[in-house]
């Protein structure tokens, strides 16, 4: 049973003048998406956008890790994610994926355009057709032997790189 109802991706929209949402592609762990609950409250995202199917429901145990923020954020639960993606695309949003490997890293866009972060799954990062849906893919770089970084930490690194930007730029 879920603690709270999801919204929808227009209710998440609709009060935002320059979106930023967090669209996540099979995060199955709890830990992981109440952690990337709350880091996306405190970082001001409008909504999360999760599939129906192979990702982690609002549990009990999502609410307490998120410590709260889920109460101040919305959820959309959609039925197909790379359609909700082109949806977006076609509202103006832009889409960036993060992966691993990439030549582009995440400090290298301008993130003052009403945007959609996409993250992948805990294993196997973004499903290809997500991924083939995002307008650019970018990365963290990891000089150290570890090549990858759990996903909440990584939607950390993003998403306060989004807030930084439009901070300079008095976008709020």
């Amino acid at each position: 049973m879920s603690p709270k109802g999801f919204s929808s991706v227009e209710e998440i929209l609709s009060s935002a003048t320059v979106p930023l949402v967090v669209l996540l592609d099979g995060i199955e762990d709890p830990q992981n998406l109440g952690a990337i609950i709350r880091t996306a409250e405190g970082a001001g995202v409008d909504g999360i956008i999760l599939p129906e199917r192979r990702s982690a429901g609002i549990t009990e145990a999502v609410a307490s890790v998120s410590a709260g923020a889920l109460e101040y954020l919305k959820v959309a639960r959609v039925k197909n994610l790379a359609r909700t993606m082109e949806d977006l695309k076609r509202r103006g949003i832009w889409l960036v994926g993060a992966e691993g490997g990439q030549d582009e890293y995440w400090y290298e866009f301008d993130y003052c355009v009403p945007l959609g972060l996409v993250l992948g799954s805990e294993g196997k990062g973004l499903r290809p057709l997500i991924r083939k849906s995002c307008d650019k893919i970018l990365s963290i770089p990891l000089p150290g032997k570890m090549s990858s970084l759990n996903v909440s930490a990584a939607a950390a690194i993003f998403l306060f790189e989004v807030i930084r930007q439009r901070k300079l730029k008095k976008i709020e």
